[in-house]
């Protein structure tokens, strides 16, 4: 139940309970008060580009890695629950922001929602994987390395993606949105995925052909999405269900076939229908 749109209104936007959060991301290192305040070559300062977008009850954030200690010191502290260190400006740090950028009611309004956050490792790829791979197995998601890795590097190429797509109208925002169910499907496809090789590894075929099934298996969505449909549509669960082995059920699923194809191509299309009706 909620959506994130990168590289739109603010660097993200996050959709989740009725709630809107504005997200500013700055990877500079050791900001401070001025930095955070001051403009560049005549655009918006980090502060008033996230108090621009959206209602006065929004959320604003902005995310660094790294904060000057002196800055820190000047900042009111809070208690954060998704990162530990969780700051907002003091009343006297409101009243100068306000005045240097002649911030109207409105924006000193939504100046009360805006937080700063540091997280809790600094800009380091592998240092955030641990961090983000630990979330991932505290909430019930993943449990290996290597299906976690496989999921955020999806993510990360999908955000990559959406981030480039341009705006001209509203209507363009749903072409940027990553929801819910988009995830969904990468777990899914990560699951089938092990899946697939767990139940090729059942099966009493050589080491070639396995390696042939394999590389059959990464043209099944480019080529043969229409046969698969029509085998998966044959398919009787309740007889899969009552099938001893993996063996002799794709064995069962491989008879639906009623096209000429290769022995590896109707393996892989065997094995694929069948990771896929769970």
């Amino acid at each position: 139940n909620f959506k994130i749109v990168p590289e739109s209104k603010d660097d993200f936007e996050v959709y989740l309970n009725n709630q809107v959060y504005y997200v500013q991301v700055k990877g500079t290192k050791k900001l401070s008060i001025s930095k955070l305040k001051s403009k560049t070559k005549g655009k918006e300062s980090i502060i008033e580009k996230n108090l621009f977008p959206g209602a006065d009850e929004d959320n604003r954030k902005i995310f660094l890695w790294d904060l000057s200690e002196t800055t820190k010191i000047e900042l009111t502290k809070v208690k954060g629950t998704l990162f530990p260190e969780k700051y907002q400006f003091s009343d006297d740090q409101k009243t100068d922001i306000t005045k240097s950028l002649n911030l109207n009611p409105s924006q000193r309004s939504r100046l009360e929602n805006q937080f700063i956050y540091i997280t809790p490792f600094t800009n380091d790829l592998e240092q955030s994987l641990i961090m983000l791979k630990g979330y991932m197995v505290e909430e019930g998601l993943l449990v290996t390395n290597e299906r976690a890795t496989v999921v955020l590097s999806e993510l990360a190429l999908e955000i990559d993606q959406k981030s480039e797509i341009l705006i001209t109208v509203e209507e363009d925002l749903v072409n940027k949105e990553i929801d819910g169910n988009y995830l969904k499907k990468i777990f899914i496809s990560v699951k089938q995925k092990e899946m697939f090789d767990e139940v090729l590894n059942n099966l009493p075929l050589n080491t070639l052909m396995k390696q042939k099934v394999r590389a059959v298996k990464l043209r099944i969505p480019l080529l043969h999405t229409t046969l698969k449909k029509k085998i998966k549509d044959e398919v009787n669960v309740s007889k899969i269900m009552s099938c001893s082995t993996d063996e002799e059920a794709i064995h069962y699923i491989k008879n639906l076939i009623k096209e000429d194809i290769a022995t590896e191509l109707s393996i892989a299309l065997a094995i694929d229908c069948f990771c896929e009706l769970e």
